[in-house]
């Protein structure tokens, strides 16, 4: 079966809007999430390199995930490349639904640099 180029956020966006349906959680087996951000940054010669990293949509559809699922036992997120401000709160909802069965976290570049912003 050939692969699917389905917009992040909107990838999210249907799994999330699955797990609002139903009154009780619909995804018990639901045990491990991965995400990885392809940052994209940009060179303008004079040796300042810009790097983009989630915001707006795509950083909103994955609270919102977040927020959806419970008992994770593990979750793999990378190069979100945040700003501090949207970083400080943003694994609060894991740790309200899943404290006591997370075993695994795994966070590589969760924010930018100072020097990269």
């Amino acid at each position: 079966m050939a692969g699917w180029l389905v917009c992040p956020s909107t990838g999210l966006k249907v799994v999330s809007c699955f797990l609002e349906f139903f009154d009780d959680y619909p995804m018990p087996l639901l045990e491990k999430i991965e995400f990885n951000f392809a940052c994209e940054s940009r060179d303008f010669g004079s040796g300042e390199i810009m790097i983009s990293g989630t915001g707006g949509q795509i950083l909103g559809e994955l609270r919102r995930l977040l927020a959806d699922v419970r008992h994770l036992a593990c979750l793999n997120i990378n190069h979100l490349l945040l700003d501090e401000a949207d970083a400080a709160s943003f694994l609060d909802d894991v740790v309200a639904h899943s404290s006591d069965t997370l075993k695994c976290l795994q966070l590589l570049n969760i924010t930018r640099s100072s020097a990269g912003s």
